[in-house]
């Protein structure tokens, strides 16, 4: 094994991609203060971004390698053994399987760090999704091998890296919102991910995909003609039948990569208000916690008996609590990156109606039977009696007409947004 590595350390370019790839793992790893740490799903989905840079880079390292293989004076060392495909294959195995590695390996400490214990999607969702990035990482080294050997090597590393960044857009569409099966669409997530689940089938059908077109790719044959290196028969076949599948196949497959999964908070401390905080959030308790309590007892200690709930219940993506002695928790972004809760934002958290259909994701304000001044002023009245109770200053404007409840005018409105009257009207 050393003998073989010293070899291919000295005649391909492919295990050397290792050292930057590193790099870009440690870079992915640290950045925006570690934000997924805790978050079984969120870890593994954002350690997918580092295959928008490290996909089409292995891809172009792959056509070097495979094209310095089949340039003149080296092509008739290939073309003469009895499976010249395996040449390339091994060749594509020194970039792919050190790269792989690296990366399975950057999201187990990642997991590690972040002390996951009981991640709310499952380990096997998370397993299954980390080995679907590994399959891509293959999957890209097989393009540029496949490329590769029809180029010289400059244009080959060009085209490998070219190619595979073009397909990163087309067959991942990172930026579109509509819900497509995409092949090469493996997350990158930057806010949080609880509430939801992966869609087994929808990673099952990228598995397969990548999977038999990289197998397909990898084995493309050549043969020369007339000092030109052109595909064989069954090099054509073999390359009609990937594109083929990365064609048709994504009809086959569902639509949804993740899944609603609206559980409630299962770690609960205090009493009066008891405060409900996820598991994989445990980690914020520390911080969360002592704010919220001292929150609650400026209220009582002002007379704001009637706004001190009976619970303050962490929200998800898909989980949102309601119901009578009830106020919501949102963890804004702050405390994920930063390790602070702006106190503003808490109050916004808590009083903010998001559980009512007029405020839901994608349900048009002109489409709703709502006073939209009159619950501007409304809300940030209540917004601005929370932040008299706290003893905050508010350092924006206030973007409404507002003004400063009593505790019997605080309890009603805290009731009707309760009942989702948001405008007063009833």
């Amino acid at each position: 094994m050393k003998a073989k590595l010293g070899y291919a350390l000295h005649t391909l370019v492919g295990p050397w991609l290792l050292l930057p790839a590193i790099v870009l793992e440690v870079v992915a790893f640290l950045q925006r203060g570690m934000p997924w740490r805790g978050e079984g799903m969120w870890t593994a989905d954002w350690f997918a971004v580092v295959l928008f840079i490290l996909g089409p880079v292995s891809a172009g390292v792959a056509a070097v390698d495979a094209a310095r293989l089949t340039r003149p004076g080296n092509i008739h060392l290939v073309l003469s053994v009895p499976r010249p495909e395996r040449v390339y294959l091994r060749a594509a195995l020194w970039t792919a399987v050190p790269l792989a590695a690296a990366h399975v390996a950057t999201i187990a400490v990642a997991l590690l760090v972040g002390e996951v214990r009981q991640p709310s999607a499952g380990w096997w969702a998370i397993m299954a999704s980390a080995s679907v990035q590994v399959l891509a990482i293959f999957w890209y080294v097989a393009l540029g091998s496949a490329l590769g050997r029809f180029a010289s090597p400059l244009v080959a590393g060009l085209l490998g890296a070219v190619s595979s960044f073009v397909l990163n857009y087309t067959l991942s569409n990172a930026f579109d919102s509509d819900q497509q099966f995409r092949l090469l669409k493996f997350g990158g997530a930057t806010i949080t991910l609880l509430g939801r689940t992966y869609n087994l089938a929808y990673l099952g059908g990228q598995a397969i995909l990548l999977s038999l077109t990289a197998l397909l790719l990898v084995t493309v044959r050549l043969r020369a003609r007339s000092g030109l290196r052109i595909p064989s028969a069954a090099g054509w076949a073999a390359a009609c039948a990937a594109v083929g599948l990365l064609a048709f196949g994504p009809a086959l497959f569902p639509n949804n990569r993740q899944v609603d999964v609206p559980v409630p908070p299962d770690v609960c401390v205090g009493d009066a208000p008891q405060i409900c905080l996820f598991d994989e959030h445990r980690r914020h308790s520390g911080l969360v916690v002592p704010q919220v309590q001292q929150l609650m007892a400026s209220a009582k200690e002002k007379g704001y008996h009637a706004l001190v709930p009976q619970r303050v219940v962490e929200q998800s993506r898909t989980y949102i609590p309601s119901g009578p002695d009830v106020q919501r928790l949102w963890l804004p972004a702050e405390v994920y990156e930063q390790g602070q809760l702006p106190v503003e934002l808490l109050v916004e958290s808590l009083i903010a109606p998001w559980h009512c259909h007029e405020l839901r994701p994608g349900v048009d304000p002109m489409s709703v039977d709502l006073d939209w001044q009159a619950y501007h002023s409304r809300y940030f009245s209540l917004f601005m009696t929370w932040m008299q109770i706290a003893g905050h200053r508010l350092d924006r404007p206030v973007p409404a007409e507002f003004r400063v409840l009593n505790p019997a005018e605080a309890q009603a409105m805290v009731e009707d947004f309760q009942r989702c009257e948001l405008d007063g009207r009833g």
